[in-house]
């Protein structure tokens, strides 16, 4: 161990190990965000005006869109798989293991699964591959038919999605000839609202190293079709965490070297830090939209960066009378209120005691820092965060996303509060990351690391207890400067599981 080239310093490492040796911290939630009580819902006219700040400032701004795309696609062909690995012929096998296993994204009857494969835009690469090597499939009974599909569209020997990440998987059928996968929409999304002062939208995919090549392959051939600068970037190792086992001991190799994992998509915090953008719209990979379907999205990402735009002003501007004009009486009561009312800012007990240079300093403090515009929608359901507001690091009231593993469910109040939740994070944010004269936060010094989360995962067969790090729009943002807007739900049709590429939004 002696010799093993530490991706962190042994100080962090120790911080990690008393981390995990707590426990969690749940977040303590006050109550749910809603409309009126930290969550804007936006009129016609709302959306009319921000629209327009954003199509005549935006030629001020720099602007890049920010995509978390390392993930594998797993998770969304999780059913497949085990079928995929517990398939044995059979009459009637199918339907049996279904059942037994209540593998709920499949369909009821193997004639409907292999019905709907027409509806998926890999098909006809799929149906290709499968003739190629299987000339009779046409002539196999329905399980084998069943089976040979699912194998072809997982294996290497076929489509091999199973280990592609998600951005690389065709979601989107226009025609015979074009067919998108999840990455090229968003450079659909990005032509159109990604442009800024460069005149040429931006765009930034955070990625895993290994799948580089094929990353570059398809940025090589979108470049025939799109004017669109694109980046790549990996989660940085420097951001890894250790493992412990169950006797809460470092978990190592054969010879004796930590073994580290990536820290979760908090760790991503540093790659937006390496951005040089004025504003940065932030997106999931798969929360795309097919063609004309994706028109309230593309409206809605430009009145949310038309928003912030608004902001940023009124900000930078106070921020320079607080800095250079030293305001008193009403002026200073003007920048108060709308710290207080359009900002969401609260202040610390005794604010409206301090003198005039008190209340300079503290609204300097609070304003002065990362804003962030987020998208929220209705709840329906989904498994996920969504807006509360929360205690901060420093003890103050704030608005804040709080996942479900946040929570400390044993605590009824605590349990009533994220129940009674009525909006989810869909993962739809405009940010700003530079002060009022143009240089980067040092966005570490809004991270809350007491939001880490503590989980139990699986290495070679043997549990282990894993630190990841404040989650991206959680606690890696705890002490940004916060607005949620209510947004339709057409913006927000995610695919998590194969099926979901059925739903309207995708067909």
């Amino acid at each position: 161990m002696k010799n093993q080239n530490l991706p962190v310093s042994p100080e962090e490492i120790q911080r990690q190990i008393n981390l995990i040796l707590k426990g969690n911290l749940p977040t303590q939630v006050l109550r749910p965000a809603s409309i009126g009580d930290g969550i804007i819902k936006l009129t016609d006219v709302d959306i009319k005006k921000y629209l327009s700040v954003f199509n005549q400032e935006k030629e001020k701004y720099s602007i890049i869109k920010f995509v978390p795309a390392s993930g594998a696609a797993t998770r969304m062909f999780k059913e497949w798989t085990f079928f995929h690995r517990n398939f044995v012929p059979g009459k009637d096998f199918y339907k049996r293991f279904i059942k037994k296993h209540q593998l709920n994204t499949f369909e009821e009857e193997a004639e409907d699964f292999l019905d709907n494969l027409a509806a998926y835009a890999f098909y006809e690469d799929l149906i290709e591959i499968l003739l190629q090597n299987n000339s009779g499939f046409h002539q196999l009974d329905e399980n084998e038919q069943v089976w040979q599909a699912i194998h072809y569209i997982l294996s290497d020997e076929g489509l091999g999605y199973q280990n592609n990440p998600k951005a690389l998987i065709l979601f989107h059928r226009y025609n015979k000839n074009d067919k998108k996968t999840a990455m090229e929409e968003h450079y659909v999304e990005a032509s159109d609202y990604a442009k800024g002062k460069n005149d040429v939208p931006e765009l930034h995919f955070t990625i895993s190293p290994q799948h580089l090549n094929k990353f570059d392959n398809l940025k090589e051939k979108l470049s025939q079709n799109y004017e669109v600068n694109t980046g790549f970037s990996f989660q940085k190792p420097s951001t890894d965490t250790i493992m412990l086992d169950i006797n809460f001991n470092p978990v190592k190799d054969e010879i004796g070297n930590f073994i580290f994992r990536p820290g979760g998509h908090g760790a991503l915090i540093e790659n937006i830090q390496d951005l040089d953008a004025d504003i940065i719209f932030i997106k999931n990979i798969d929360n795309v939209q097919k063609g004309e379907k994706k028109s309230d999205t593309l409206l809605y990402k430009k009145v949310l960066g038309g928003i912030l735009i608004e902001k940023l002003k009124k900000i930078h501007q106070y921020l320079r009378q607080l800095n250079i004009e030293k305001p008193a009486g009403e002026a200073l009561k003007t920048i108060e209120n709308f710290a207080r009312n359009e900002m969401n800012i609260r202040m610390i007990d005794g604010f409206d005691q301090l003198d005039n240079s008190g209340k300079r300093r503290y609204l300097f403090y609070k304003l002065n820092r990362p804003v962030r515009i987020v998208g929220v929608v209705k709840n329906t359901g989904e498994p996920g965060g969504g807006p509360f507001w929360a205690y901060d690091k420093n003890g103050i009231e704030s608005l804040q996303i709080v996942e479900k593993a946040q929570i400390d469910f044993s605590d009824t109040k605590q349990k009533e509060a994220f129940e009674q939740s009525t909006h989810f994070n869909p993962v739809d944010l405009v940010i700003s990351i530079k002060d009022f004269e143009g240089k980067k936060f040092d966005l570490q010094e809004f991270i809350n690391e007491k939001a880490g989360i503590i989980t139990e995962k699986s290495y070679q067969g043997q549990p282990v207890k894993v630190y990841e790090r404040p989650g991206l729009w959680n606690g890696a943002m705890d002490a940004w400067n916060t607005i949620f807007v209510e947004v339709p739900l057409t913006t927000f049709s995610p695919v998590k599981i194969a099926n979901d590429l059925l739903k309207p939004p995708h067909q």
